[in-house]
């Protein structure tokens, strides 16, 4: 059995935010004129806009600031390796990973 499409859910979620915004039941939404309908649906479209220029934005912020994050510098650590496996130690840790079967690269 296959899902609902894109536009399928779309519509399904612009009906329940218009009986949301309506303050009534999905049966009591249904009875209302097509004027009041329409007028919810409206809202609620414009509800879901706003809520997705929101997600949008903050999205937008986060990656900015990711941008603006300095790279990290590694450079100080040593790469070892074990059994196909690489890592990045730190100097300190170096004695360490060598008395456990690591071998710097």
């Amino acid at each position: 059995m296959a899902g609902l499409t894109k536009e399928q859910k779309a519509a399904k979620a612009l009906l329940a935010k218009a009986v949301e915004l309506s303050g009534v039941t999905a049966e009591e939404f249904a009875k209302l004129s097509a004027e009041e309908q329409a007028a919810f649906t409206a809202k609620a479209q414009d509800a879901i806009d706003a809520a997705a220029a929101e997600a949008k934005r903050i999205a937008d912020e986060a990656a900015a600031a990711k941008a603006r994050e300095p790279e990290a510098d590694n450079s100080h650590l040593i790469k070892v390796s074990k059994e196909g496996v690489e890592l990045d130690v730190h100097p300190a840790c170096l004695a360490d990973h060598k008395r456990l079967g690591w071998v710097e690269v």
